[in-house]
This record gives C-alpha cells, sequence and structure tokens, in this order.
C-alpha cells in the first residue's frame, strides 16, 4: 500500500515535471510587458529607421498596454546599438531595430563587433521590404542591363557607381551586380543616399542602386532606371524589370531586396518572442503605420525563422564577396 503510494506520488511529480516549461512559458507570456518597452535603432533621430521605429512604437503600445520608447543609438556600422541590446536584461523589453548593414555585413567586417548575428540575435520580423532600383546618368545612353554592358566595355575605365558608404548594402549589392554583369566599375563612398544622388543626376557618377528616395529624380529623368533589384519591380518604378530576368547568365540568382525590421537578444523567453512577433505584424499591418511607411517602402512581416534564413543566406553570400577581394574595404 504505502509502495502505491509512493509510485503515485512519484507519477503525479513527473507529470508536473514535463509540464512546467509550458507553464511558466504561460507566466511569462502573460506577466509581459511588465514595464515600458524600449526600442533601440542605429540611426539618428529623423532618418527612415527612426520613422519606422517611432510609428510603430506607437501602434504597439497600444496594443501591448506600455509605452514604447525609441533609444537612438548612432555610432559604428550599429555596433553601439546592437551592444546595448546585448547588455540589458533578455526579457522582451529591449528591442532592436535590424537591417542587412547590422546583421549581415557588419559582423564580417568588425571582429569586435560583440555578437554573433545568428547565435546572439533573435529575429521576430521584417517591417519593410522592397525592391531597389539600378539607375544611370541620362549620358549614360543605356536602357538595360545588356547595353550597360556593352558602354561598361566600350569605354573602359569611365564606369564609376555611388553608394551610402564603404561595406554598406549598397556598396555589396552593386560589387554582386557588377560581378554577374562580368564589367568593372570604381566605387565611389558617399556619406549617405542623398549626396550620392544629387552626383549622379549631375553625372559625376554614372551607376547607382537608388532607393524610394530617389523617385523625384527618376520621376523627372535626371536619372534612368534600368532595372530592379529584387525579384519583382520596385514599387516606385514598376517599368523596372528585375536584374535576374535580364537573360544574362550571371544574374540568374541576382535578388538583393534590402529590409529592415526587429528583434531582441537570444535567450528572451520563447512566449514572449511570439508575443512581441505577433504584436509587431499586427503594429506593421495597421492601415495607420502602412500609410506613414509608405513613401519608405513594401510593408512586409514574416515568422521569425523565415528572417533567421534570410541572415543566413546573406552571411553566405556577402562571406564569399568579400573573400574573393572583389570588395575593397579601406
Amino acid at each position: 500500500m504505502q509502495r502505491r503510494k509512493f509510485c503515485t506520488h512519484v507519477a503525479q511529480m513527473g507529470a508536473a515535471s514535463l509540464t512546467l516549461p509550458w507553464v511558466v512559458g504561460s507566466a511569462h507570456a502573460q506577466a509581459f510587458p511588465s514595464r515600458p518597452i524600449t526600442i533601440v535603432v542605429a540611426f539618428a533621430p529623423g532618418g527612415p529607421a527612426d520613422t519606422m521605429a517611432r510609428a510603430v512604437g506607437q501602434e504597439l503600445s497600444t496594443l501591448l498596454g506600455q509605452p514604447v520608447l525609441v533609444d537612438n543609438r548612432v555610432g559604428a556600422g550599429g555596433k553601439i546599438a546592437m551592444q546595448a541590446v546585448m547588455r540589458a536584461p533578455r526579457d522582451g523589453h529591449t528591442v532592436a531595430y535590424i537591417s542587412p548593414s547590422i546583421l549581415s555585413i557588419a559582423p564580417l567586417l568588425d571582429k569586435a563587433i560583440g555578437y554573433d548575428p545568428l547565435k546572439d540575435v533573435q529575429p521576430l520580423t521584417t517591417g519593410l521590404r522592397s525592391s531597389n532600383v539600378i539607375a544611370v546618368h541620362p549620358s549614360v545612353r543605356v536602357r538595360n542591363l545588356r547595353e550597360l554592358v556593352a558602354w561598361a566595355k566600350a569605354n573602359p575605365g569611365k564606369l564609376n557607381y555611388g553608394s551610402i558608404g564603404i561595406g554598406s548594402w549598397y556598396h555589396l549589392a552593386t560589387e554582386k551586380l557588377l560581378t554577374g554583369l562580368g564589367i568593372e566599375a570604381t566605387h565611389i563612398p558617399y556619406k549617405g543616399e542623398a549626396p550620392a544622388l544629387i552626383d549622379l543626376a549631375a553625372g559625376q557618377i554614372q551607376l547607382m542602386i537608388v532607393s524610394g528616395a530617389g523617385k523625384a529624380f527618376l520621376d523627372d529623368g535626371r536619372v534612368v532606371a534600368i532595372a530592379s533589384t529584387g525579384a519583382k519591380p520596385a514599387i516606385y518604378s514598376p517599368g523596372s524589370l528585375p536584374a535576374r530576368d535580364s537573360g544574362i547568365e550571371g544574374l540568374k540568382d541576382y535578388d538583393e531586396t534590402p529590409w529592415v525590421g526587429f528583434g531582441v537578444a537570444a535567450g528572451v523567453p520563447p512566449a514572449v518572442v511570439q508575443r512581441l512577433h505577433e504584436a509587431l505584424v499586427k503594429a506593421l499591418q495597421s492601415n495607420e503605420v502602412r500609410t506613414k511607411l509608405a513613401a519608405f517602402g513594401d510593408t512586409q512581416t514574416c515568422s521569425p525563422a523565415e528572417l533567421q534564413e534570410t541572415v543566413r543566406r546573406e552571411l553566405i553570400t556577402n562571406r564569399e564577396l568579400i573573400d574573393s577581394g572583389r570588395v575593397k574595404l579601406n
């Protein structure tokens, strides 16, 4: 009799231990958030990243019932911001603004970055994701990528391209394009897209990947779109066919689609990750946020696993490009 009672007690304890992780996870989700949430942004106030974080934060505050603050930690290619996220308690109350430059480029260039993009960061969702435009100055009389190849070969040493800086997404995406085309061009780095666009319109550089910020230049013909970088045409230049559809063998897999999104430090309880993901998706898909972000790109959300796979794939292709020696980082 005593033995039966003991076995029953052990069985009950075993059953309780099997359900305990779910109970703990549920408790974490129910208790979250218990204080204000901070979105750490690696860029200055007033820019696209800051605008997106504040628009999403306002909607997120309503959904989660806590204030959402934006903390701008500018500098070192996102290193300062991400290290601040890594130091914060891993309870979901500190969210990072993330992008390819922060997760799939900077860690390859800075050995002292302080975080592993695959092991130390838990992605939540993308926020914006859309094709950009490959554009030329009108004096470069080409209207597609095949004509660009012919022009470059007929004018050796005369093709210069701009980017928003050495090691930026624009820099690497353009070099991948040139590699696929089998041509060379000189990289001219700028401190931001605005001065680069001005020089492209003035003919100081001949080629550049242009975001939606350059729509006015495209609309009035100061620069000419010849292709799009992603699998679909850019929303602000629907007539620009994807580079991968150009029929050029080296570009058949070319799909450079910049994205921005949100993540947390690895170690945040799974139930909290799920709640944050669901709230962010709902916020991003709201009419208010979509309207505020329409000028910056196409609002697209995804699962944490999908974004993790995107980062993994980008790390592979970027590492291959850097290891090839094609990208000059100084």
